[in-house]
Protein backbone atom coordinates (compact mmCIF):
# COMPACT_ATOMS: atom_id res chain seq x y z
CA UNK A 1 0.00 0.00 0.00
CA UNK A 2 2.57 2.63 1.06
CA UNK A 3 2.32 6.35 1.67
CA UNK A 4 0.59 7.13 -1.65
CA UNK A 5 -2.59 5.48 -0.33
CA UNK A 6 -2.26 6.31 3.34
CA UNK A 7 -4.65 7.65 5.96
CA UNK A 8 -1.67 9.21 7.75
CA UNK A 9 -2.36 12.95 8.01
CA UNK A 10 0.04 15.28 6.25
CA UNK A 11 -0.29 18.24 8.58
CA UNK A 12 1.77 21.40 8.09
CA UNK A 13 4.73 22.23 10.30
CA UNK A 14 4.36 26.00 9.84
CA UNK A 15 1.46 28.34 10.51
CA UNK A 16 -0.90 28.35 7.52
CA UNK A 17 -2.51 31.53 8.84
CA UNK A 18 -5.70 32.19 10.74
CA UNK A 19 -8.92 31.11 9.00
CA UNK A 20 -10.54 34.53 8.69
CA UNK A 21 -13.97 33.02 8.01
CA UNK A 22 -14.21 32.01 11.67
CA UNK A 23 -16.57 33.79 14.03
CA UNK A 24 -15.22 32.15 17.19
CA UNK A 25 -12.01 30.25 17.84
CA UNK A 26 -10.80 27.52 20.15
CA UNK A 27 -7.01 27.44 20.42
CA UNK A 28 -5.45 24.32 21.90
CA UNK A 29 -1.67 23.94 22.02
CA UNK A 30 0.72 21.39 23.48
CA UNK A 31 4.35 21.76 24.53
CA UNK A 32 6.75 24.70 24.50
CA UNK A 33 7.24 24.73 20.72
CA UNK A 34 3.54 25.47 20.17
CA UNK A 35 3.11 28.10 22.91
CA UNK A 36 4.18 31.04 20.72
CA UNK A 37 1.88 29.96 17.90
CA UNK A 38 -1.02 29.72 20.34
CA UNK A 39 -0.31 33.25 21.56
CA UNK A 40 -0.19 34.48 17.95
CA UNK A 41 -3.53 32.84 17.11
CA UNK A 42 -5.14 34.26 20.27
CA UNK A 43 -3.87 37.72 19.44
CA UNK A 44 -5.02 37.61 15.82
CA UNK A 45 -8.51 36.39 16.70
CA UNK A 46 -8.86 38.94 19.50
CA UNK A 47 -7.73 41.72 17.13
CA UNK A 48 -10.59 40.71 14.83
CA UNK A 49 -12.99 41.05 17.77
CA UNK A 50 -13.77 37.33 17.70
CA UNK A 51 -14.46 35.17 20.74
CA UNK A 52 -11.56 32.93 21.67
CA UNK A 53 -11.14 30.03 24.10
CA UNK A 54 -7.61 28.89 24.78
CA UNK A 55 -5.91 25.98 26.50
CA UNK A 56 -2.20 25.16 26.67
CA UNK A 57 -0.50 22.19 28.32
CA UNK A 58 2.41 19.84 27.89
CA UNK A 59 0.11 17.02 26.79
CA UNK A 60 -3.48 16.34 25.81
CA UNK A 61 -4.70 15.64 29.33
CA UNK A 62 -8.24 14.68 30.29
CA UNK A 63 -8.71 18.18 31.74
CA UNK A 64 -7.78 19.79 28.43
CA UNK A 65 -9.87 17.36 26.38
CA UNK A 66 -12.85 17.92 28.70
CA UNK A 67 -12.52 21.65 28.07
CA UNK A 68 -12.45 20.98 24.34
CA UNK A 69 -15.59 18.84 24.60
CA UNK A 70 -17.36 21.71 26.38
CA UNK A 71 -16.36 24.08 23.58
CA UNK A 72 -17.60 21.67 20.91
CA UNK A 73 -20.98 21.25 22.62
CA UNK A 74 -21.51 25.02 22.71
CA UNK A 75 -20.06 25.71 19.24
CA UNK A 76 -22.14 27.56 16.68
CA UNK A 77 -21.76 28.18 12.96
CA UNK A 78 -18.37 29.73 12.25
CA UNK A 79 -16.55 28.06 15.15
CA UNK A 80 -12.96 27.07 14.33
CA UNK A 81 -10.50 24.80 16.16
CA UNK A 82 -6.78 25.57 16.02
CA UNK A 83 -4.41 22.81 17.21
CA UNK A 84 -0.63 22.93 17.48
CA UNK A 85 1.98 20.71 19.11
CA UNK A 86 3.55 17.27 18.77
CA UNK A 87 1.66 14.96 16.43
CA UNK A 88 0.88 12.43 19.16
CA UNK A 89 -0.87 15.10 21.28
CA UNK A 90 -2.56 16.92 18.39
CA UNK A 91 -3.97 13.61 17.17
CA UNK A 92 -5.72 13.04 20.51
CA UNK A 93 -7.41 16.45 20.38
CA UNK A 94 -8.22 16.03 16.69
CA UNK A 95 -9.88 12.67 17.37
CA UNK A 96 -11.90 14.20 20.20
CA UNK A 97 -13.08 16.96 17.88
CA UNK A 98 -14.05 14.55 15.10
CA UNK A 99 -15.97 12.38 17.58
CA UNK A 100 -17.80 15.54 18.65
CA UNK A 101 -18.89 16.28 15.08
CA UNK A 102 -16.32 18.90 14.09
CA UNK A 103 -15.60 18.87 10.36
CA UNK A 104 -12.06 18.68 8.92
CA UNK A 105 -12.62 22.08 7.28
CA UNK A 106 -13.19 23.64 10.72
CA UNK A 107 -9.84 22.43 12.10
CA UNK A 108 -6.39 23.96 11.54
CA UNK A 109 -3.44 21.81 12.62
CA UNK A 110 0.27 22.57 12.94
CA UNK A 111 2.63 19.78 14.01
CA UNK A 112 5.76 20.87 15.88
CA UNK A 113 7.24 17.37 16.27
CA UNK A 114 6.38 14.09 14.56
CA UNK A 115 8.93 11.80 16.23
CA UNK A 116 6.51 10.19 18.69
CA UNK A 117 3.61 8.11 17.47
CA UNK A 118 0.65 6.57 19.20
CA UNK A 119 0.39 2.93 18.05
CA UNK A 120 -2.81 0.94 18.64
CA UNK A 121 -2.27 -2.81 18.98
CA UNK A 122 -4.78 -4.79 16.94
CA UNK A 123 -4.17 -7.81 19.20
CA UNK A 124 -4.67 -6.50 22.75
CA UNK A 125 -6.08 -3.03 21.95
CA UNK A 126 -3.48 -1.23 24.06
CA UNK A 127 -1.97 2.03 22.83
CA UNK A 128 1.79 2.48 22.94
CA UNK A 129 3.52 5.85 22.60
CA UNK A 130 6.94 5.49 21.03
CA UNK A 131 9.47 7.23 18.83
CA UNK A 132 9.09 4.99 15.79
CA UNK A 133 8.96 5.53 12.04
CA UNK A 134 6.17 4.30 9.81
CA UNK A 135 6.98 0.79 8.64
CA UNK A 136 9.29 0.20 11.61
CA UNK A 137 8.59 -1.98 14.65
CA UNK A 138 7.97 -1.21 18.30
CA UNK A 139 7.07 -3.37 21.29
CA UNK A 140 3.46 -3.19 22.48
CA UNK A 141 3.13 -1.80 26.00
CA UNK A 142 0.14 -4.11 26.56
CA UNK A 143 1.02 -7.56 25.24
CA UNK A 144 4.72 -7.19 24.41
CA UNK A 145 4.33 -8.24 20.77
CA UNK A 146 6.61 -6.66 18.22
CA UNK A 147 4.25 -4.40 16.26
CA UNK A 148 4.72 -3.21 12.72
CA UNK A 149 3.62 0.44 12.57
CA UNK A 150 1.35 0.50 9.55
CA UNK A 151 0.58 3.42 7.22
CA UNK A 152 -2.90 3.88 8.68
CA UNK A 153 -4.18 6.29 11.32
CA UNK A 154 -7.46 5.67 13.09
CA UNK A 155 -9.32 8.89 13.83
CA UNK A 156 -11.33 6.91 16.38
CA UNK A 157 -8.34 5.57 18.32
CA UNK A 158 -6.11 8.60 17.64
CA UNK A 159 -3.31 6.21 16.77
CA UNK A 160 -1.46 4.42 14.02
CA UNK A 161 -2.39 0.80 13.44
CA UNK A 162 0.08 -1.74 14.80
CA UNK A 163 0.00 -5.48 14.20
CA UNK A 164 2.31 -8.38 14.96
CA UNK A 165 5.27 -8.02 12.63
CA UNK A 166 5.86 -11.71 12.09
CA UNK A 167 2.23 -12.90 12.27
CA UNK A 168 2.47 -14.83 9.01
CA UNK A 169 5.66 -16.71 9.85
CA UNK A 170 5.22 -20.34 10.87
CA UNK A 171 7.26 -21.67 13.80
Amino acid sequence: MGLKHSSVPRWPTADPGLDLTGRAYAVMTFGPAAAALGALWRGESAALGRAVWSWHGEAATEVGLAGLREQIVSATVGWRLLLAGPQSEVLLAYAEAVRGGVLDAEITVVVTDAAQRRVWCSHCRATTVAEVALGAETDCAGCGRSLLVYHHVSRRHAAHLGFMADAEELP
